[in-house]
C-alpha cells in the first residue's frame, strides 16, 4: 500500500517543482544556473525539469490546477530573495491542502487498491 505521503512525493512535489522552475524561467527570466542556486538543486535537475524528463505526470497539473498557484507564490519568494526555508513552508501547506482534497483521495486509493479508506483526511 502506498502512503498519502509517498503520492506527495512521488506525483505533486515533482509536478510542482518543474512549474517552478518553468515559472522561474519564463516569467523571470533566469538562467538554469541561477535557478539551481536559488533553488537548492542542480542544473541538471533544471534542465529535465524544463524539459519534462522529471516533470512529473500532466494530469497531475490537470487534476490539481492549484499546483500552479503554488507555484508562482514560491518563484516570488525566490524572486524577493527569501531564503529556502522560508518559501519551503508552501510546500508544508500545499501537501495539507492537497491532501485534503477529495482528488487526492481518489487517487490514493487507486494508487494503493483500497475499496474504503479514511487516511488522507478522516472521511
Amino acid at each position: 500500500m502506498k502512503t498519502p505521503c509517498e503520492l506527495v512525493v512521488g506525483k505533486i512535489l515533482p509536478s510542482l517543482r518543474a512549474s517552478v522552475v518553468k515559472d522561474l524561467t519564463k516569467r523571470h527570466g533566469l538562467r538554469q544556473s541561477e535557478i539551481a542556486k536559488r533553488m537548492g538543486v542542480t542544473q541538471a535537475s533544471v534542465s529535465q525539469y524544463l524539459s519534462s524528463a522529471r516533470a512529473g505526470n500532466k494530469k497531475v497539473l490537470e487534476d490539481f490546477p492549484q499546483i500552479l498557484t503554488y507555484a508562482e507564490e514560491i518563484s516570488e519568494r525566490i524572486m524577493a530573495g527569501e531564503a529556502r526555508e522560508e518559501w519551503c513552508s508552501v510546500l508544508c501547506s500545499m501537501c495539507k491542502n492537497i491532501r485534503e482534497d477529495d482528488e487526492f483521495c481518489r487517487m490514493h486509493m487507486v494508487a494503493s487498491k483500497l475499496r474504503d479508506c479514511d487516511i488522507c483526511h478522516g472521511k
